[in-house]
């Protein structure tokens, strides 16, 4: 008996060791706990501190949004979902009215103050005030936003600076077509006045009506170059096959130059056509002014060559001479207006042929080639049978203005 009491005291005495020990452990657990939740605390607290800075700062940059918006002369249009009008600025209530309203579907608003669009990026309004536009989605959601700024005024200042350039370029060009037509008007009234001279023979009075005619001619050249670098007109645009226009400069650049005992040699790079997208007229003016001007530096028994090359994207028309080329210190001016290393020239030929390359989308060049003489090189893009209109197969004829070149190469 005294044994079972004594076994029983000992598990009592181990199961009250083992309630410490889990006291002790439950209360360094507490300890631990309570220190985590202070710990946990301070980071909230932290946290809750940075997010209200946060949101303060947000707070601080929406405020300046909205003031910088009401500031913008711009117009700003917020669209969310379906096109609906969300937000807006004043500039833009100034100049779409009272058509823009939150919740207003902007195609209506369009609709009813959009009198054109002038072009892709501009508007003409109702209100008679030409915008200028732009559009980008919102990158967190639907919608987009619209971004107008009225340019009706900018327009006018840039129309009426051009036309002062305009009146400006056309005072010079009369003035210089005043200086270069003098000298030959001079010698037509001369020629014209011995002409009723009745002692002339019939010979002398051709030889002087001859030279009346080709200086009447050189003039008439001088002011064809003037209108064509004055007008500086957009082309109407077809289908040209560059092998059937050479074909037309050819037959008539032949009987020029057989005059003067010069060859003409010509070489085609291809058994296609060589369609480009241009005007046959202005291509064909500027390819003969060219022509014409290496058969002025050519002297007898010399070559013209003229060349169509097949090159990635482009077809390039070569026009190269024997004459003496191009010195190396113009060949960055030749292209510019009003030089000219001629006595009687206007300076304008070539400026007008690389005005016609620019005007097609391609480029003109010229080069001192190591074979000597001058060459000449006119790029133009290529374009599909499927770009526009074929070109009528038969040009118009040059008359008047083709005799003008012939009296000037005479």
């Amino acid at each position: 008996m005294s044994s079972a009491k004594y076994l029983s005291r000992q598990q009592l005495e181990h199961a009250f060791h083992l309630f410490n020990q889990v006291s002790e452990q439950l209360t360094d657990s507490y300890k631990q706990l309570q220190q985590r939740i202070g710990e946990l605390n301070l980071e909230l607290a932290a946290a809750r501190s940075e997010r209200m800075r946060q949101l303060a700062e947000k707070e601080r940059y929406a405020h300046r949004f909205a003031q910088l918006l009401d500031a913008l002369p711009a117009a700003v249009v917020v669209l969310g979902e379906g096109g609906r009008v969300e937000q807006f600025n004043p500039a833009a209530c100034n100049l779409f009215g009272d058509t823009l309203q939150i919740g207003a579907i902007w195609s209506e608003i369009s609709r009813r103050s959009v009198a054109s669009y002038p072009r892709r990026d501009e508007l003409k309004l109702v209100s008679g005030a030409l915008v200028s536009f732009s559009e980008q989605p919102l990158a967190a959601e639907a919608g987009h936003i619209l971004l107008f700024l009225d340019i009706t005024e900018t327009r006018d200042l840039q129309l009426s600076a051009e036309r002062q350039q305009r009146l400006s370029a056309m005072g010079q060009l009369a003035a210089q077509l005043a200086h270069q037509i003098r000298t030959p008007l001079s010698s037509a009234l001369i020629y014209t006045a011995h002409l009723s001279r009745p002692d002339l023979t019939e010979i002398q009075r051709e030889k002087f009506s001859d030279r009346s005619r080709q200086t009447l001619l050189q003039m008439e050249q001088q002011i064809n170059d003037m209108l064509a670098f004055a007008r500086g007109e957009q082309y109407q645009m077809r289908l040209v096959d560059l092998k059937m226009l050479l074909q037309v400069m050819v037959q008539t650049l032949e009987p020029i130059v057989q005059q003067h005992d010069i060859q003409l040699h010509q070489s085609v790079a291809t058994a296609g056509s060589a369609l480009v997208t241009g005007n046959q007229d202005a291509l064909l003016g500027a390819l003969m002014n060219i022509a014409l001007n290496a058969r002025q530096h050519s002297v007898a028994g010399d070559t013209i060559t003229i060349e169509l090359n097949d090159a990635p994207d482009v077809w390039q028309v070569v026009i190269s001479d024997q004459g003496p080329g191009v010195p190396e210190e113009i060949l960055e001016k030749i292209f510019d207006p009003f030089f000219t290393t001629r006595n009687q020239g206007t300076g304008l030929g070539l400026a007008v042929c690389q005005a016609v390359a620019l005007e097609h989308g391609g480029k003109i060049s010229v080069d001192r080639p190591v074979t000597g003489g001058a060459r000449f090189c006119l790029s133009l893009p290529k374009a599909t049978p499927q770009s526009a209109q074929p070109a009528s197969a038969t040009l118009r004829p040059w008359q008047s203005h083709s005799e003008s070149m012939i009296g000037s190469a005479a």
